[in-house]
């Protein structure tokens, strides 16, 4: 097995082994984004939710990024044209992300060392769309098809992790009222 090979499924088991211990979507994502940069061997990677309304993308997890772009502004996917391919359900490459007319804040990008850039959707079964994977290359770079592959799996994975966190609050929260109807129908 090729080094390559050896660290996908050295991720892929360390991420599975997350999101089936944790109902908390910022470990596993945080987890996601560690172990994506880790074994693609880029600069970062990113993983942003979108919002209720379907206005922005709020960052969720990252690895490899500083503080200050983080906080460069708000992704609002009417104004980032690689998120709104991501979003539609596209892999979307960048080759220079402080050029590309696609990227929100290409001066952030330049200024933090941001050359490539790859955006794959979170997608759950019906096709809808929960946020964007983003990773980050220093340097200009072609991501392979395997590559292409083992994100759009992990960011599959993170999918399911922020879907099984909702679907767990949601029936947390049912039980939750039905517990306290239950008890004031007994009071009484």
């Amino acid at each position: 097995m090729s080094e390559r090979a050896w660290n996908y499924y050295r991720t892929l088991y360390e991420v599975v082994k997350a999101v089936n211990s944790s109902l908390d979507p910022e470990t596993v994502l945080k987890k996601i984004a560690e172990r994506v940069s880790w074994a693609l061997d880029v600069k970062a990677c990113s993983i942003r939710l979108l919002s209720p309304d379907g206005k922005y993308l709020a960052a969720s997890a990252s690895n490899g990024l500083s503080d200050d772009y983080l906080r460069k502004g708000r992704i609002e996917v009417d104004k980032s044209g690689i998120d709104q391919q991501a979003l539609q359900g596209e892999t979307v490459f960048m080759e220079d992300a402080g050029s590309d007319s696609r990227f929100q804040y290409p001066e952030a990008a330049r200024s933090e060392g941001i050359t490539s850039v790859a955006a794959v959707p979170l997608r759950v079964e019906d096709g809808t769309s929960l946020g964007v994977l983003r990773v980050y290359s220093g340097q200009p770079r072609e991501f392979s098809g395997e590559e292409i592959e083992f994100m759009e799996a992990m960011a599959d994975l993170c999918a399911l992790a922020i879907q099984n966190a909702r679907r767990h609050e949601s029936l947390r929260s049912d039980f939750e009222l039905l517990t306290a109807f239950e008890y004031r129908l007994f009071e009484d």
